[in-house]
């Protein structure tokens, strides 16, 4: 038996109606009729309420619904790879920024002046990385058959897949090409001037 079909046997046999239930947990009575039929699930803090509304052991509750769990799975994993994905995030921003308030690189006199190349390097270099811890390989964007382009993680746009060898060559050659630029760029220093 499915949780909405658990919600929908308990409310009816304390003789409630979605409205009742809806009014005491304060959610619209078509949120109820969504859980019972089993087109969405409350969340955990909710199930709790539920549960204890009902007077119902949330092992009772939850035990035995397939689609539940796997959804519950899914979502664990999804925080993970949140949590992942801000603490990289924060990283690559410190490093970011550490690399940029280092202004004394100016006063030890480089000639050239590296800090923009390491800057530009040390970024391209995280965020690749950044997209191999954060998305989890499969099936659908890792390997010749997956698209060269995908949506952006996070914006608006697309980005290239690196997970697809295409993907990867031109993250390479753009980061090499780049690199070119900004050397060459620093041995005639009338670009950056």
């Amino acid at each position: 038996m499915s949780l909405g079909e658990k919600l929908k046997e308990q409310r009816e046999n304390l003789g409630y109606t979605q409205q009742e239930v809806a009014d005491q947990i304060h959610v619209s009575r078509q949120t109820i009729s969504n859980w019972e039929v089993g087109r969405n699930f409350p969340d955990i803090p909710t199930i709790i309420l539920l549960s204890d509304y009902y007077g119902i052991s949330l092992d009772l509750l939850l035990k035995g619904d397939d689609h539940l769990m796997k959804r519950m799975n899914e979502d664990a994993k999804k925080l993970e790879q949140l949590k992942k994905r801000k603490v990289l995030d924060g990283f690559l921003i410190s490093v970011v920024l550490l690399l940029f308030l280092l202004g004394i690189w100016d006063k030890i006199n480089f000639t050239p002046n590296w800090l923009p190349v390491v800057l530009v390097a040390v970024m391209y270099i995280l965020t690749v990385a950044r997209y191999f811890i954060v998305t989890p390989k499969d099936s659908l964007n890792s390997g010749w058959h997956s698209p060269v382009v995908i949506p952006k993680s996070l914006g608006v746009g697309w980005a290239l897949n690196p997970r697809n060898p295409i993907g990867m060559l031109l993250y390479v050659l753009i980061f090499i090409g780049f690199m070119w630029l900004l050397i060459t760029g620093w041995r005639d220093r009338s670009l950056f001037q």
